[in-house]
């Protein structure tokens, strides 16, 4: 970290007043909330004053810029209060949508984060003059996207007087560089518009990082509302089936909800 200190009207005592200024440091990247649409972040600097009373902070200015391109700034004391010869916590809270962010900046495929630089700085008012310390803090800042998905071909696996079992592909992009990994599948499958099938899937699978690779959602339909897929198979045609879905997905930032709602003309093949 950079720290400069800016005493006006000090009279070029700066130095024997220096046991005596606040000193920042900042301390720590906080992930508080995130979905595959938001991220909620505070960052957490140390500020210490080393005087004797309280001290009220006049002044605070930042920019944040994410992959060298700032996408924030403000200014925001709001009353906060030092406590006397105390290390006292200060949080800058911040919201970023998703959606917004990569319309300005990319991150690369690969990657789990994109580098942040964080600028700005304190400032106190003082019977000698003001005092203002500047901070420049780089980092790494969550980069989470959302897999692209897409349905793939529908498998026939059985068919009986009663029912018929099917396995349907689903292609799914990883863009990170971490492993996803995608549990507590809940599905519904339509075919040609008609609700056919629907179920849970503890472990559906894992997908490497920088990878697109393909999981199976199996289910069970009756005979009856199979007739559309197993007339598919016998003339060549493709399908429509659409799938909703939700699962739990493992990320590199902690567990994270993911909804799909995909639909496609598939292939029907038969095992």
């Amino acid at each position: 970290m950079i720290l400069t200190l800016l005493l006006v009207g000090c009279g070029g005592g700066g130095s024997d007043l220096s046991a005596f200024v606040p000193t920042v440091k900042f301390n720590r990247l906080d992930l508080t909330d995130l979905s595959f649409d938001d991220l909620s972040v505070d960052f957490v600097f140390d500020v210490h004053n080393p005087n004797p009373v309280d001290l009220p902070l006049e002044r605070f200015a930042y920019g944040l810029a994410l992959d060298q391109l700032e996408i924030l700034s403000g200014d925001s004391p709001e009353g906060v209060m030092l406590r006397e010869a105390a290390t006292s916590e200060m949080v800058l809270p911040v919201t970023l949508n998703f959606v917004n962010l990569y319309e300005l900046v990319t991150a690369e495929r690969g990657t789990d984060n994109l580098p942040f630089e964080l600028t700005g700085g304190f400032g106190w008012d003082t019977d000698i003059g003001p005092v203002d310390v500047t901070f420049d803090e780089e980092g790494d800042f969550p980069a989470l996207r959302t897999p692209e998905i897409k349905v793939g071909d529908l498998f026939v696996t059985e068919v009986t007087d009663s029912k018929a079992g099917f396995a349907l592909n689903v292609d799914i992009d990883n863009d990170h560089g971490s492993t996803l990994d995608f549990a507590n599948l809940d599905f519904k499958v339509k075919f040609a518009g008609l609700k056919v099938g629907a179920g849970t899937v503890d472990e559906f699978g894992s997908v490497p990082g920088a990878t697109t690779d393909t999981l199976q959602i199996p289910f069970s339909v009756d005979y009856l509302d199979a007739i559309e897929a197993i007339a598919a198979v016998a003339s060549g045609e493709k399908l429509k089936v659409d799938l909703s879905a939700t699962s739990d997905v493992t990320t590199p930032f902690g567990v994270v909800p993911l909804s799909m709602d995909e639909e496609g003309n598939v292939d029907v093949v038969e095992e």
